[in-house]
């Protein structure tokens, strides 16, 4: 069966989250085996609005309002401006490999052939910062001109660009030559900082951009980084939450690829090594972490929890709560100490699987069984930190350019 992702007449924001998706599956660390996703995503945009996993560097929320603003300046708009921003995209592929510096490079391996190229991975992004000024489809977009300034201020509406009027100029040469790489300038970095903050005031991205000091590139998640835990209160009381659903539900995750590695040994599959003894391993491991963080666990105040979810965002449904409280009981009682052969607990997680899988479920499905790569969804959840933390340092790097040159 193949997997086929369709846009028909969605909006930009609707197009940016099927893109999401899609780029998820591919990851398989990231795959929402256990439909806990819309969970995760209340914490990732309550701490770092306008970010997505698949964003990597700082300088591309400047890149892509430099080429559609050359193509607009050139007379280009709707689907023409796109086709020439693109094959413009493509030409910094080139550019930025020349430039030295590849970390997050959008097309490192696949150069100028890439499919999914920066503007649709930033597209939310630089909407949600208001660095886009028009809520549209990157192919919908119309230049201003004298004749759309008259209509749109006979209705009563002031006439603007559509990006940001106050963008830094676009370094000589560009995108065929990008001498810089990803290192913003000093002005670059003040003005994107100063776009985020106005956009996502009182937000874990606000204070790390105000933060004296960068992230630790060796932080593992956002709870972890000394500056995070200098966060106003209100912000740490909502990283104690997201710290530990993150932990708890690990173990669910844990428990799932062992009944997938159970299986798969039963059916004579041998490409992965001996994944039932790795995953009660790794099951292990993580009942003794939740041994050590006890009190996290047991001072965790879920009603608090389940309101901020709920809060902000109520399609989260019966099902979907049900499964989660079940297993926090376990965590929380100490039932998971035998999670690997308690039944009732095996059942939940296969039940729960199947349920949001159905005909695709590794369980059930010898064929994509076959095709298992040795490990689904068992990364812990640490909301886009990675993201986050290489484009709030890009800032900081460039708000000290002058101090370190």
């Amino acid at each position: 069966m193949v997997a086929i992702v369709a846009w028909l007449d969605t909006s930009a924001e609707e197009q940016r989250k099927a893109r999401e998706a899609l780029a998820l599956f591919l990851q398989r660390e990231s795959r929402d085996e256990l439909g806990i996703g819309l969970i995760r995503d209340v914490f990732s945009d309550l701490f770092f609005p306008g970010t997505s996993v698949i964003q990597t560097r700082a300088r591309y929320f400047l890149f892509i309002p430099w080429i559609f603003l050359e193509g607009e300046r050139l007379g280009y708009s709707g689907p023409a401006l796109l086709r020439w921003a693109q094959n413009r995209e493509r030409r910094l592929v080139e550019a930025l490999r020349n430039a030295g510096d590849q970390r997050g490079l959008i097309g490192r391996v696949a150069g100028p052939a890439i499919k999914t190229l920066p503007s649709t991975i930033y597209w939310s992004g630089l909407s949600r910062y208001r660095i886009l000024t028009v809520d549209v489809a990157a192919d919908q977009l119309v230049p201003r001109t004298p004749a759309r300034d008259a209509a749109m201020e006979e209705f009563g509406i002031r006439a603007a660009g559509n990006w940001d009027a106050t963008i830094p100029p676009a370094p000589e040469g560009f995108p065929s030559v990008v001498e810089d790489g990803f290192r913003l300038t000093e002005d670059e970095a003040a003005w994107l900082r100063e776009r985020m903050l106005a956009a996502a005031p009182g937000t874990l991205l606000a204070h790390l951009l105000t933060s004296g000091t960068p992230p630790q590139p060796e932080s593992d998640a956002p709870w972890d980084d000394p500056a995070s835990r200098e966060a106003p209160e209100e912000m740490r009381q909502i990283l104690t939450h997201a710290r530990a659903f993150s932990l708890a539900l690990n173990g669910a995750a844990l428990l799932y690829n062992l009944l997938v590695g159970e299986r798969y040994e039963q059916l004579g599959f041998n490409e992965v090594a001996d994944p039932v003894d790795v995953y009660r391993e790794l099951l292990a491991e993580w009942a003794r972490e939740c041994e050590a963080q006890a009190d996290l666990l047991n001072t965790w105040d879920r009603d608090a929890f389940w309101q901020l979810v709920v809060t902000n965002n109520p399609r989260i449904g019966c099902a979907t709560r049900t499964f989660v409280d079940e297993w926090l009981d376990a965590v929380q009682n100490g039932r998971i100490r035998r999670a690997a052969d308690d039944p009732g607990l095996r059942e939940l997680v296969a039940r729960r699987e199947r349920s949001q899988k159905r005909d695709l479920s590794r369980l059930t499905n010898e064929r994509l069984l076959g095709v298992w790569s040795g490990a689904s969804g068992i990364a812990r959840l640490t909301y886009r930190w990675d993201t986050v933390r290489q484009i709030v340092t890009d800032i900081h790097e460039g708000l000290d350019s002058d101090a370190g040159a």
